[in-house]
């Protein structure tokens, strides 16, 4: 369970198929699009809890950039529901 304080990647289009199988958490290559950093709280935002994470590194297209650098963002905590079926799972522990 992630917590904060832990050191987390959050995916920015990752998703997992009802039979497991995972794509968009490429780590390398053009596909490769995640942020990293501390989650600082987990808030209730939007109607769900989320995860709130201070930026440190920014990979997009499989380069590192410097667009989010020093921000927060905010996906929902892994476990909540999706509008279209299935629970979200983008952020992991690094």
């Amino acid at each position: 369970m992630i917590q904060a304080g832990d050191r987390v990647r959050s995916f920015d289009f990752a998703d997992t198929f009802e039979d497991g199988e995972q794509f968009g958490r490429d780590l390398e290559g053009e596909r490769a699009c995640y942020v990293e950093g501390i989650v600082q709280d987990i808030l209730e935002v939007e109607g769900c809890q989320r995860y709130r994470i201070l930026v440190d590194r920014d990979v997009f297209g499989g380069k590192e950039e410097d667009r989010r650098l020093g921000r927060w963002v905010s996906p929902p905590i892994n476990g909540t529901l999706k509008s279209f079926g299935g629970v979200t799972d983008f952020v992991e522990l690094v």
